[in-house]
């Protein structure tokens, strides 16, 4: 599977959401969360 790059800039509150997530999900970095969250998102 090919893989693109993006580079986004998100708000402090959306910051401090993304990184409550990682802790609850036991991950390592936020681009690792957003990919699991899009993931998620699109299976759905």
């Amino acid at each position: 599977m090919a893989m693109k790059k993006y580079m986004v800039s998100v708000p402090e509150e959306m910051e401090r959401a993304l990184e409550k997530e990682r802790k609850e999900r036991m991950l390592e970095t936020i681009p690792e969360t957003i990919r699991i969250i899009l993931s998620d998102h699109f299976r759905k």
